[in-house]
């Protein structure tokens, strides 16, 4: 039979220590507790771990921690000079001398920030995602944008080279060749700022190559080329006072307005067009033009001289005349029946490139003459020659006009005057010596000018010391 052991029953004594022993254990229990939940409400935030900048981990570092470990890797690295490099060339290149400023602050800010904003489940799956991957924090830099355009200017001052157009080359006997293009070329400073700052956090390797863009030459050699302008078809020249100086401004404006000037094949080119209004806002002068027959001050007085020199030089090229007239009256530096008269409204001179290349002017105007020249391409054994036969000569009259400033019987000419001409111009044309063509270009009708005299009628010259019936000195 099984002996049954009493357990012996516990008095109040007993009872009231144990309750005061839980509840010993229960304070120490609660206090151990409360000590833990103040710990880790009193320690520092920490970066989520994952995160860096360039390669500098900054995982489970507080604020102060990461600050001290970006400002080593500044002076160590960033502060660091950098290569720029193009072929050969290279620069050395202190980042402190574009005024760089690096905020450490607000980097580390950006760090701590990662995996902290948004929503409960936003921030687990953003710091799931960091520790799995990484994130790259980017270092907050600035530079000073002056100090920066002057580096990048210096830069390009050594590396830049502009673009050449070919261009046309006279030699002194008068052919042509073309002067090559010479292609440029330019920084390419886009993605300059960039790259630099790409390499301010590189440990190794802190080098840029620089980007240089050619520069093609608005007008190549091979354009050129094909004008086939060979040398000089037609010239001629015109002499002038060189006295007059305003008239010699408005031809040199004039000529340089045409100088150089291409007309391509079947192109029409317009002396109105090429040369423009003649104005004083245009820098043309006044001077002596015909008007009615006579001479009198207008702006721009001259510029007949150099569109009728053209006229000759187009003739002489064997191209298509399509719009000229001549002067009133005759004027005298150019045979008769071989001007161009112009006015920019409403009378122009024009003529057209009816051969198979381009064309070009070129025009000089010297201390006492101006010179037009047609440069092209035509047969070498080809002549032009201008014929003018005069049909009528007629006279000048004269005009006698009283003048109170000449003595009684005084005559003095005003202006001689001009002859009148009817007369009609051809252009001959030869190959090889052999007449090809004879051309009626024109015939003209040039009103005479009558010469212009002035005859004394002032009054008698009072003995000195004495004075007119007047009572006023006698005008001398």
């Amino acid at each position: 039979m099984p002996v049954l052991t009493q357990v012996p029953r516990r008095g109040p004594a007993h009872t009231s220590a144990a309750v005061a022993a839980a509840s010993v254990l229960v304070a120490a229990i609660a206090l151990a507790g409360g000590s833990a939940a103040e710990a880790r409400a009193s320690a520092a935030p920490c970066i989520v771990e994952g995160v860096r900048v360039a390669d500098v981990p900054l995982g489970g570092l507080t604020r102060e921690e990461a600050t001290r470990v970006l400002a080593g890797f500044v002076s160590e690295v960033v502060m660091q000079p950098i290569t720029l490099v193009w072929e050969n060339e290279s620069w050395q290149l202190n980042p402190a001398d574009t005024g760089l400023e690096v905020y450490i602050s607000e980097t580390v800010e950006r760090a701590m920030a990662v995996g902290r904003t948004g929503s409960w489940l936003a921030r687990w799956r953003e710091r799931r995602a960091v520790a799995t991957y990484g994130r790259e924090v980017p270092l907050v830099v600035t530079v000073n944008e002056d100090l920066f355009r002057d580096i990048v200017f210096e830069l390009a001052t050594e590396i830049d080279v502009p673009a050449e157009n070919a261009g046309f080359s006279i030699a002194p006997d008068d052919t042509v060749r073309v002067r090559p293009a010479v292609t440029g070329r330019r920084l390419d400073t886009s993605g300059l700022g960039a790259a630099i700052k790409a390499a301010l956090v590189r440990r190794a390797g802190r080098t840029v190559r620089l980007s240089v863009q050619p520069v093609v030459p608005q007008v190549t050699t091979e354009q050129l080329e094909a004008m086939n302008i060979k040398r000089c078809i037609g010239a001629y020249t015109t002499k002038f006072s060189p006295g007059n100086e305003a008239r010699v401004h408005n031809i040199r404006a004039a000529a340089q307005a045409i100088n150089g000037v291409l007309v391509a094949p079947g192109e029409v080119f317009s002396f109105n067009a090429a040369v423009g209004p003649r104005s004083k806002e245009a820098g043309y002068l006044e001077a002596p033009v015909v008007v009615e027959d006579e001479l009198v001050p207008g702006v721009g007085g001259g510029i007949c001289q150099v569109s009728s020199t053209l006229y000759n030089a187009v003739l002489l090229a064997g191209l298509d005349i399509v719009a000229r007239a001549n002067h009133s009256v005759a004027p005298a530096y150019v045979p008769v029946g071989r001007d161009a008269t112009v006015a920019y409204d409403y009378i122009d001179f024009r003529f057209r490139n009816d051969g198979p290349g381009h064309v070009m002017m070129a025009s000089h105007v010297g201390k006492e003459s101006v010179t037009v020249k047609i440069y092209g391409d035509a047969p070498s054994d080809r002549e032009v020659v201008i014929r003018t036969e005069v049909e009528e000569k007629i006279p000048p009259g004269v005009v006698r006009k009283e003048d109170m400033s000449l003595a009684p019987g005084q005559e003095v000419v005003e202006d001689e005057g001009a002859w009148g001409y009817v007369v009609s111009v051809y252009r001959i044309t030869k190959v090889g010596g052999v007449e090809k063509s004879k051309e009626l270009l024109s015939r003209d009708r040039y009103r005479p000018r009558a010469k212009r005299v002035l005859v004394g009628v002032g009054a008698p010259r009072a003995p000195d010391g004495e004075t007119s019936a007047t009572g006023r000195e006698p005008n001398h």
